[in-house]
């Protein structure tokens, strides 16, 4: 059992305290959960520092400061629409993802009051293609994405943005192992399905108990695990899914699996934050990247399945020429699909220069796999 994050959100970025305390606080909660028998893959921090009117310089003196701390992954969080300074963050986000090495950010492309922010869409999308052209490959798009309905608080980037009274601090777990194991020669979907909720739960409650003791000691609030399956290499979340599939993922049944899974996530009995749903990530899962290379799947499945699961279209690779309309009409549909249906989405979308669809990638990243660019 893997803890993919231990994501620890402050209300100043901007603040060396904040970042120091931050800084020390993750330190510690590495220690005890490792010591505790956990491997830790990574601790982050993330923040909002899109609430104020803020600059480049700024922005990238906080990158220094953290990386001096050694804060890996910081988060700025995410540009809200109708703000005041909407359009000029907006704006200045492609420079700040080529310029930086370790930030991420996002923009919200739906309001609380449960519209589409169609007139930041376009805008989004080019800031997709100024990172797609403007860094290796277009690896800086895992750092950026677009939001809809994301909930604060989230320990799992790119989506996490702070918003509490207080510092606070959430765990996301990798747990594509509990969904093998759990499905792995199981009767039917139901018994998987039972048998992943015990296992959860099971694990949920040591990981929350030393967390609590964690948020006692330290005076800092725990708001919770994403208790999203979070696969990475060969931990697969498409190789679990065929456990209980008459055939490979994307073929007739996933639709099924994906409900079931997100059904029983969301039912658990243990402290819920973020998405707490099913990921789908092609370009992080080496099970995905083979059932995408192979054509069982494509952006309109993903899409089908985003009706039922946790994050929506997440590290998905495109044409290089993807034009800016074509983006911001596939952020469009997924705005839709989180407004109609009530539920927090993403898009993470990597237009990969040079490539047409059918091309492989050729990333080399501990990050990501490779697989063949989609047709859009």
């Amino acid at each position: 059992m893997k803890i993919r994050t231990i994501t620890t959100g402050i209300p100043l970025p901007t603040t060396p305290y904040q970042l120091q305390r931050a800084a020390k606080f993750n330190a510690a909660c590495q220690t005890y959960f490792e010591a505790n028998g956990y491997e830790v893959q990574t601790t982050r921090v993330s923040s909002q520092i899109w609430d104020e009117k803020t600059d480049i310089d700024t922005i990238l003196r906080v990158e220094s400061d953290a990386q001096a701390l050694g804060i890996e992954f910081l988060n700025l969080g995410t540009i809200l629409p109708e703000k005041r300074y909407t359009e000029t963050h907006i704006a200045c986000v492609a420079d700040v993802i080529v310029q930086s090495e370790t930030l991420f950010a996002t923009v919200t492309l739906t309001t609380p009051s449960g519209d589409v922010a169609s007139d930041i869409a376009e805008s989004t999308a080019r800031i997709v293609q100024q990172i797609a052209h403007r860094t290796d490959a277009g690896y800086g798009n895992l750092r950026f994405a677009a939001l809809m309905n994301c909930p604060p608080n989230t320990p799992f980037f790119p989506a996490a943005y702070w918003h509490d009274t207080c510092t606070n601090f959430g765990i996301g777990w990798q747990a594509a192992d509990l969904v093998q194991h759990a499905f792995t020669d199981a009767p039917n979907l139901a018994a998987a399905l039972q048998n992943l909720q015990t296992l959860m739960e099971a694990e949920g409650r040591k990981i929350v108990a030393l967390a609590e003791t964690l948020a006692q000691e330290w005076g800092i609030k725990f708001v919770g695990i994403d208790v999203s399956p979070a696969p990475m290499g060969d931990e697969s979340i498409a190789y679990a899914m065929e456990e209980q599939l008459p055939g490979y993922f994307g073929e007739r049944g996933t639709l099924t699996v994906a409900a079931g899974l997100t059904q029983t996530l969301q039912s658990l009995d243990l402290p819920l934050c973020g998405y707490s749903g099913l990921m789908l990530p092609v370009l992080e899962d080496v099970g995905l990247g083979e059932r995408s290379e192979a054509d069982y799947f494509n952006l309109d499945s993903l899409l089908l399945y985003s009706t039922v699961c946790g994050t929506g279209l997440d590290t998905i690779p495109i044409p290089g020429d993807a034009s800016i309309s074509q983006i911001a009409a596939i952020l469009m549909d997924v705005a839709t699909l989180s407004i109609q249906l009530r539920k927090p989405l993403s898009v993470r979308l990597f237009p990969v220069p040079g490539c047409n669809a059918g091309c492989l990638t050729e990333f080399d990243s501990p990050y990501l796999t490779n697989t063949t660019v989609m047709q859009i």
